[in-house]
């Protein structure tokens, strides 16, 4: 879908693209997304695990939530993504900022009504988050039809988006030149530690293999 008016930045429109592959780039690497929606109470915003699966966007969540039982019924909802890459310092304060690479999606989800399927894609969104969990040595088990039944998995399609990127430095303004303060960009990364076994796990099997995680 082109650029429409939701989608069309109003501030530094030269950071805002709608390039596909930009958009997914993004996705793929970020864990976490925000769903805004509105309800009877006024708007909500909650953070969920989120996997792209081709054009589309795949959420899960618990079948007796609010965010669930609400999207469900077709309500419109706008789906965030930030990736936070820095910090932007400025001479002057007024000037500071963030270095970020962020998406924003615009539709409605469709729930997947089908048990089986719901569990097959349960276990697709946990081999694309950890990759290598549900097979080989040591694997956990898969989801089953019963658990598929109390955990909704909702597709939506990637279609009216945009991508906005804050990069580089601050934006001085020449009469500030001259203060004696440091200026520049700070960069920020999250990296996984080291796994914590529980009581039962001990020391018995090996741990996931954290280089192969998406990075965070």
């Amino acid at each position: 879908m082109p650029q429409t008016a939701r989608t069309t930045a109003e501030r530094y429109p030269e950071r805002v693209t709608y390039d596909r592959d930009a958009a997914y780039a993004i996705l793929d690497e970020a864990l976490v997304a925000h769903v805004g929606f509105s309800t009877d109470e006024g708007p909500v915003v909650v953070p969920v695990l989120h996997v792209r699966q081709g054009d589309r966007l795949l959420l899960h969540g618990s079948i007796h939530g609010r965010f669930i039982k609400t999207v469900t019924t077709g309500t419109p909802i706008c789906v965030t993504v930030t990736q936070i890459d820095g910090l932007i310092l400025g001479r002057a304060a007024s000037h500071h900022s963030a270095a970020y690479r962020s998406v924003m999606i615009f539709g409605q989800a469709t729930a997947v009504d089908d048990a089986h399927e719901r569990a097959e894609l349960l276990g697709q969104i946990v081999k694309a988050i950890i990759p290598g969990r549900l097979s080989g040595p040591n694997a956990a088990r898969r989801p089953n039809v019963e658990e598929a039944g109390y955990t909704a998995v909702l597709w939506m399609p990637i279609e009216e988006f945009s991508v906005k990127v804050r990069k580089g430095f601050a934006r001085d303004e020449p009469k500030d030149d001259a203060v004696e303060a440091w200026a520049g960009r700070i960069p920020l990364t999250l990296t996984p530690g080291t796994p914590i076994p529980d009581s039962i796990t001990d020391h018995r099997f090996p741990a996931p293999d954290i280089a192969a995680l998406r990075p965070l």
